[in-house]
């Protein structure tokens, strides 16, 4: 967590020593200062517990806040010790609030105690090998015998594994110290939280002075990577940011009490080029201008290293322009427009014809009514327990993601006053009207049975105030607290499903909206639970990075597991009041990141609208996809009624070879329905190819090169590795040489769920290993299907026969009778790549909400 001024200038890299005079200049008003000096001798009298542990923890949350204005560092735990004290229900002891007393009261009385730390910034490059010494001077207070260093890793930054047993080896932690009469032992400290492990304490690496004394002045490197002895290195991290942490711990005395050092500015950068992506506006007019940007990409969705080759333009399949080699990675083309209406899409190659992409698609209307604005209502920093800065994050919501709107909606439970005062001050410095837009926010971050996560944004900055978990601890304190402070018209509340919000309550006029998916997973049954009790919300997606990537990221191995979704907005301006009055009305669609223009009108109401009633309703729209379109579904009631299959060649019947599509299928609705999602489902193990051969197997949403797999081992062996929860994930299989009897037979390795907001009733499941065979002449009408029961699920594994180059541009229309008032119908669209786009609803009479 990073937690000072310097949190902006990454150029700042050490503490120094400051001096307070306390007498005059004191931060703290002579009441608080009376409150905090009583509280530090309190807590080496008697234990924090019970209702003493939140007597204190209130001291302690405006202690904090005071001390952070100042500017000062603050322990990156403080924030969420108070938290687990003041927010949640947690009886019994609390040794890290009476820990954060006490580290608190060391930078208080004695700021140069914990001396400085510098470290080798780079810039380093992503997944390579690299040492870095991090050279630590001891300050004011000296480090006996006992005390020493802990050398931790930030759960997310996917470093080598740090070893001291191998020096010869790669990824070896050394220490030395300037002072020779120093000698240090290795040990381990289980470490709990974002530094160590995040919901249970995990091991860490510690060096213990074993003799002699470390005083003022005398400096102690700790070497990340060690190479003397013939080692590569230290494996870095895939994903590039300007601050990636190697967080380092003191203890001053052998006591136990971790004194956290600041995380320093160590730059990460992307790779080599190995893909290109382009954006460009969903909507335009005729003859309006516009830009396209083209993003030159590593293997990781990085912004990409020089060298920067040159790029062909196509349109619509046509050379239109050259982009010249070696120039940025990210290059905007400015000016262009289109003379007639139409469905327009660019592609690109590189001039030596290796690498290939597309941009999102292009729809051309005379005089649009309605444009179409991408998004992230959700996403995290090193404010909270992500890694990057605040800075970082904007910079990649407006150009790398090249989004119109963010939210940086950090949780509230690690968030002091400084870093929402930098939150506000960034909207107001990255905001343009008419080009980007920025909306304060945070994530009210409570355990779901006090209400589940909330994200809560507000119409401008200026002046708001954030209602936070520590102090309205339950979801109709959250709703009181915002009426109390905020006008419900600049109010949009957006409850998430993997710490599931409580789709019981809803305030009709602070909560329009509801978050199906992101990285965490696919949601839709969450959107359909608060329908089902009668709330009128749409529907929006959002990505919930935690590497400052909204918009537009790679997956990793972990919760955060697939790519990030986009909310959709439907309106006539990029202006803050046009969107943030586009999520009040519902006018929004939800995606799982694709960039598809979706249209949905039933008796010429449009999404997010109630109509009035009448038994005849005519459902109408249109999906430009930027894959072929797969599916499109009607739901009335939360029950499909309607389905419309483009891509599967339902006529075959026959043995041919081809194109097949190998479907893996997993639900994520909870167990119990006030629980948190059900976790992702691994498919692994391999595909055993009888009576044919295989020439090609390819993943159709393989983006984490770390968690998804697929190699033919030979003409008949595939080994392959994908998960689902709550969506598919699909392998491109080529098959040839077919022959009578020819079969799949998948076998599925031992492998347990996994995923963030892990489920209370039914936790993560080891799920057993499976086989099931798949033969090609039971393929009916293009699809064979087979079921694996688990615990009360039916996963599913599918054979699939798809028509080649399927439609990308689907116009769809349907009649349906009914007979009661509050009906509410919403399609979703699935691509032939897995990708997914579902409206908002649309209902029929009733009254509106109120």
């Amino acid at each position: 967590m990073i937690t000072s001024r310097s949190r902006i200038a990454v150029a700042v890299l050490a503490l120094a020593p400051v001096s307070f005079a306390w007498a005059d200049d004191d931060y703290l008003t002579p009441e608080m200062r009376a409150k905090v000096e009583d509280l530090k001798a309190a807590v080496e009298n008697e234990p924090s517990a019970g209702a003493l542990a939140k007597e204190r923890a209130r001291i302690l949350w405006d202690w904090l806040n005071a001390y952070s204005l100042t500017g000062r560092y603050v322990p990156v735990n403080a924030t969420s010790a108070i938290s687990s004290t003041l927010a949640y229900e947690r009886p019994g002891a609390s040794p890290a609030l009476d820990a954060t007393v006490r580290e608190l009261a060391i930078l208080d009385a004695d700021p140069g105690a914990i001396g400085t730390l510098v470290a080798d910034t780079g810039p380093f490059e992503v997944r390579t090998h690299a040492t870095i010494r991090q050279t630590y001077t001891v300050g004011t207070r000296d480090i006996v015998p006992g005390g020493g260093f802990v050398v931790t890793r930030h759960f997310m930054a996917n470093f080598g594994r740090f070893q001291t047993d191998e020096p010869a080896g790669d990824n070896y932690i050394s220490i030395a110290s300037s002072n020779p009469d120093v000698r240090f032992s290795r040990a381990a400290v289980a470490i709990r939280g974002m530094h160590g492990g995040f919901r249970r304490a995990t091991e860490m690496l510690a060096f213990h002075v074993a003799s002699g004394r470390l005083g003022e002045g005398d400096t102690v490197t700790i070497t990340y990577g060690d190479t003397t002895d013939g080692g590569a290195g230290l494996l870095l991290p895939n994903f590039s940011s300007d601050r990636m942490p190697l967080p380092l711990y003191l203890d001053f005395d052998g006591s136990g009490l971790l004194v956290s050092l600041p995380i320093q500015p160590i730059v990460i950068t992307g790779s080599t080029v190995a893909g290109v992506h382009g954006f460009a506006p969903s909507v335009v007019a005729v003859g309006e201008p516009f830009e396209l940007a083209v993003r030159a990409e590593d293997r990781y969705i990085n912004r990409a290293k020089a060298p920067i080759p040159g790029w062909v333009v196509y349109l619509n399949g046509e050379a239109f322009a050259d982009i010249e080699r070696d120039g940025d990675a990210i290059s905007v083309l400015r000016g262009l427009s289109f003379d007639e209406p139409g469905v327009y899409r660019f592609s690109f190659r590189s001039k030596d014809g290796t690498i290939a992409g597309v941009a999102n698609p292009i729809l051309v209307e005379e005089n649009p009514t309605r444009r179409i604005y991408w998004g992230d209502t959700h996403g995290h920093s090193g404010f909270a327990e992500g890694i990057g800065t605040p800075d970082r994050f904007m910079v990649w919501a407006r150009d790398d993601a090249r989004l119109d709107y963010v939210t940086h909606s950090e949780h509230d439970i690690w968030m002091d006053d400084f870093e929402w005062n930098v939150l506000q001050d960034n909207v107001r410095r990255y905001s343009k009207d008419g080009e980007f837009i920025a909306f304060l926010g945070y994530e009210w971050t409570i355990q779901n049975w006090q209400g589940g996560h909330h994200n809560v944004l507000f119409r401008t900055a200026q002046g708001r105030r954030r209602i936070p978990a520590q102090e309205y601890g339950t979801l109709s304190l959250l709703y009181q607290g915002l009426r109390d402070h905020h006008e419900p018209e600049d109010v949009v509340v957006i409850p998430h499903a993997h710490q599931s919000g409580d789709y019981r309550l809803n305030d009709p006029s602070l909560e329009p909206l509801v978050e199906i998916m992101s990285q965490h997973g696919n949601f839709e049954w969450f959107g359909r639970m608060y329908l089902n009790h009668g709330h009128e919300v749409g529907f929006i997606a959002a990505s919930d990075n935690h590497l400052s990537q909204p918009g537009y990221s790679s997956p990793r191995p972990g919760g955060l597991a697939q790519g990030a979704g986009l909310g959709a907005l439907r309106a006539n301006a990029r202006t803050r009041d046009a969107l943030f009055d586009a999520m009040r009305s519902l006018a929004t669609y939800a995606t799982t990141g694709d960039r598809m223009i979706l249209d949905v009108t039933l008796n010429g109401g449009e999404m997010g609208t109630r109509v009035a009633f009448a038994e005849e309703r005519r459902i109408e729209g249109r999906v430009i996809g930027t894959a072929p379109i797969h599916t499109l579904t009607v739901l009335k009631n939360g029950e499909e009624i309607w389905q419309r299959d483009y891509l599967t060649d339902l006529a075959v019947r026959n043995l041919d070879g081809g194109e097949f599509l190998l479907v893996f299928e997993s639900d994520s609705t909870p167990f119990h329905p006030n629980d948190n999602p059900r976790g992702w489902r691994w498919w692994r193990g391999t595909v055993e190819v009888a009576g044919a051969m295989v020439t090609a197997a390819q993943g159709m949403d393989f983006h984490n090169s770390t968690g998804h797999r697929v190699e033919v081992t030979d003409g008949t062996n595939i080994a392959f590795a994908t998960y689902t929860r709550g969506d598919t994930s699909s392998i491109k299989l080529t098959l040839d040489d077919v022959r009578r009897g020819a079969m799949l037979t998948v076998k599925l390795d031992e492998a347990r769920e996994f995923g963030g907001g892990p489920p209370r009733f039914k936790p993560h499941r080891l799920v057993p290993p499976a086989e099931v065979v798949l033969e090609l002449r039971n393929v009916e009408h293009g699809v064979l299907t087979r079921g694996i029961p688990l615990d009360g699920y039916v996963d599913r594994i599918t054979l699939r026969r798809p028509i080649t180059d399927g439609p990308m541009d689907v116009a769809f229309e349907l009649n349906d009778r009914g007979v009661r008032h509050g009906d509410y119908y919403f399609v979703r669209v699935t691509q032939a790549n897995d990708a997914i786009a579902w409206s908002s609803p649309i209902w029929v009479g009733g009254f509106g909400k109120r």
